[in-house]
């Protein structure tokens, strides 16, 4: 009985602490990655503002519709456990729609972030190179 109690002891922790994902930083540092599922929650933040810039005038009916219908590039530099610098990215027709998110990527709402938007040249358009989540 005491071995069965160890034995499910061990495989708890060893399930624990494979679900999480370390990535090494810029700085030579090992850090804790974002979850799946996390990284999906930065990509809603980001469809829900172009909804609300699409209102605004900001962003075309065609580039909300490339958005919403398009996996962005998902990059994502660490300088602490989940903790750093997120660009969520979609490239349509014309232009690249940026979200930079900085510092607590986990947080509901993050304080410091941004978007962008710059023209794309007609000979480097094309609709998103592949549907993949980037930057894990």
């Amino acid at each position: 009985m005491k071995h069965l109690f160890l034995l499910s002891a061990l495989l708890t922790l060893l399930f624990i602490s494979g679900c999480t994902t370390t990535v090494t930083g810029r700085d030579g540092n090992t850090y804790e990655a974002l979850s799946k599922s996390q990284i999906e929650h930065l990509i809603l933040i980001s469809r829900a503002s172009l909804a609300d810039s699409r209102k605004k005038g900001m962003v075309s009916k065609t580039e909300y519709y490339d958005a919403l219908h398009n996996e962005p590039q998902v990059k994502i530099d660490y300088t602490g456990d989940k903790f750093g610098m997120a660009k969520i990215i979609w490239f349509t027709r014309g232009r690249k729609l940026e979200f930079t998110y900085e510092d607590d990527l986990t947080e509901e709402i993050i304080r410091k972030c941004s978007f962008s938007t710059s023209f794309i040249p007609p000979e480097h358009r094309k609709i998103q190179p592949d549907k993949s989540i980037r930057g894990h």
